[in-house]
C-alpha cells in the first residue's frame, strides 16, 4: 500500500500488460484524446496473493459525445487522490479508456516520472458506487447498524513508514447500553478512496456484532458515497 508504492514503484515505470509489451496500451497513451473525467465507480478485488485488483468507472465527455467507460487500473503513487466524484485527467482511443494518471498528478502540481499503467476496459461500465473486498459485508449485514463519530484519528507507522492504517477513536449511539460509549479501531485498514475524509469529527456509519460489541465495522463504501453525494447501494 502507501510503503510498498515507494518499493515497487520503479516497477511500473513502462509499459506493460499480462507480462508482456502492451502496444495497443502504448497507442492509447501516445495518441488517445486527453479529457477531463469524473470517477463514479471504484470497485477493489481483494487477491489472496496481495495483488488488488481495482477497477475505476469514469464519465467522459470526449469530441465524438459522452462516454461512460470502465477500466482495470492501479492508481501509483497517492491513489488518495482519486475518490469517488473526484476529477481526473483520461485518455480514449478506439473503445479503450485509461486514467492519465501521471497527467493527473500533474495536474495537481504533484511531480511523478512514472509512465501511465493501464489495463483491460471492462465490455460493460461498473455499477455507480464503490464495491471492496476487504469490506466485511457479513458483519455489515448482521450487525446492528448506526453512526458513530471519529473523536481523533492517527496515522500507524511501520518502521518510521507511512501506511493505510489508522488507530480510529470512535464514539456511537448505541441501543445496546442505551446510549453513546467509545470504541478504539487499533489498526484499521482504511481506503485510500476515503482517506482525505476520515478525519476527527467526520461521521461514519458502522455495524456492531450483537455478541461481541466491541467489533465494530466501518462501511467505507458508504462513507465513500455519502462524500461523492452518491446513493448508497442496497443489499449489503
Amino acid at each position: 500500500m502507501g510503503l510498498l508504492d515507494e518499493l515497487f514503484g520503479g516497477v511500473f515505470d513502462n509499459l506493460f500488460f499480462f507480462g508482456g509489451k502492451d502496444r495497443r496500451l502504448q497507442r492509447l497513451a501516445e495518441q488517445g484524446e486527453l479529457v477531463p473525467a469524473t470517477i463514479y465507480a471504484i470497485r477493489v478485488v481483494a487477491k489472496s496473493d496481495g495483488g488488488d485488483e481495482w477497477t475505476y468507472g469514469i464519465d467522459l465527455v470526449t469530441s465524438s459525445g459522452p462516454l461512460r467507460a470502465s477500466v482495470r487500473q492501479q492508481l501509483i503513487p497517492q491513489a488518495w487522490r482519486a475518490p469517488l466524484g473526484g476529477r481526473v485527467l483520461a485518455r480514449h482511443l478506439k473503445g479503450r479508456v485509461a486514467i492519465d494518471w501521471p497527467a493527473t498528478l500533474a495536474e495537481m502540481g504533484v511531480e511523478d516520472d512514472r509512465r501511465l499503467l493501464a489495463g483491460r476496459t471492462l465490455r460493460t461500465p461498473l455499477e455507480p458506487g464503490v464495491e471492496d473486498g476487504y469490506v466485511n459485508a457479513k458483519r455489515l449485514r448482521n450487525g446492528t447498524r448506526t453512526e458513530a463519530e471519529a473523536i481523533a484519528v492517527e496515522e500507524v507507522t511501520v518502521m518510521g513508514m507511512p501506511t493505510e492504517n489508522r488507530r480510529i477513536e470512535l464514539r456511537l449511539d448505541d441501543p445496546a447500553v442505551g446510549g453513546p460509549r467509545t470504541v478504539v479501531l487499533e489498526r484499521e485498514y482504511v481506503p485510500p478512496y476515503v482517506q482525505p475524509v476520515v478525519v476527527a469529527g467526520a461521521s461514519v456509519p458502522v455495524a456492531v456484532d450483537p455478541k461481541k460489541p466491541d467489533r465494530v465495522t466501518v462501511d467505507w463504501p458508504a462513507v465513500a458515497e455519502a462524500a461523492a453525494g452518491t446513493p448508497a447501494r442496497s443489499g449489503v
